[in-house]
């Protein structure tokens, strides 16, 4: 009796670890396609680009993210755009950039929160946004910078990202699953 239940929780645990493993092997093909920046306006609202300056993505519910008692806490709701030299947030309250000239460091604070340094700033503020197309996001930010730096940065960088996904693939057709994940 005990082993058949242990049998019947391993049997069920299948289907989750296949969808986990389906959904990890989605968002790594998620990120690679979106690390190639191929997708470009040059008009987006509440956003005065400069001479030379193409949006990448442009997120419509987003946070402007402070530093408050080391946390980081959401203190306004706005846009978020990312671009060919900076990320943007415009908010109800205020607007920021972060320009890639600028940028010491960028990092990411648990899912869909981006935290940035610049050198004109003394504390790091960054931009939180949905956590299903956190993944996304992530990859046009560093997407974006990388290719700000250089082609070759930016090359490094989809291809890692395509090994990425490349690895998660597999995983998730080694676990029993032969149908490729759909968007």
């Amino acid at each position: 009796m005990v082993e058949d239940r242990k049998q019947a929780r391993s049997v069920a645990a299948v289907p989750d670890e296949n969808a986990r493993l389906g959904n990890q092997a989605r968002h790594a093909r998620d990120a690679w396609e979106a690390s190639k920046l191929h997708e470009e306006s040059t008009d987006v609202e509440g956003v005065k680009l400069k001479r030379g300056e193409v949006v990448y993505r442009a997120i419509e519910d987003a946070g402007l993210v402070e530093l408050r008692a080391k946390e980081p806490t959401v203190t306004d709701a706005g846009s978020f755009v990312v671009t060919n030299q900076r990320c943007v947030f415009v908010g109800a309250k205020r607007s920021t950039e972060w320009a890639y000239s600028k940028l010491l460091d960028h990092s990411h604070e648990g899912e869909a929160v981006v935290m940035f340094n610049v050198s004109n700033r003394q504390k790091a503020t960054g931009v939180k946004y949905p956590v299903e197309i956190g993944p996304v996001v992530d990859a046009t930010i560093a997407a974006a910078i990388a290719r700000f730096h250089g082609e070759d940065e930016h090359a490094a960088l989809v291809d890692a990202l395509h090994e990425d996904y490349r690895r998660a693939f597999a995983e998730w057709e080694v676990a029993g699953s032969h149908v490729p994940p759909t968007a």
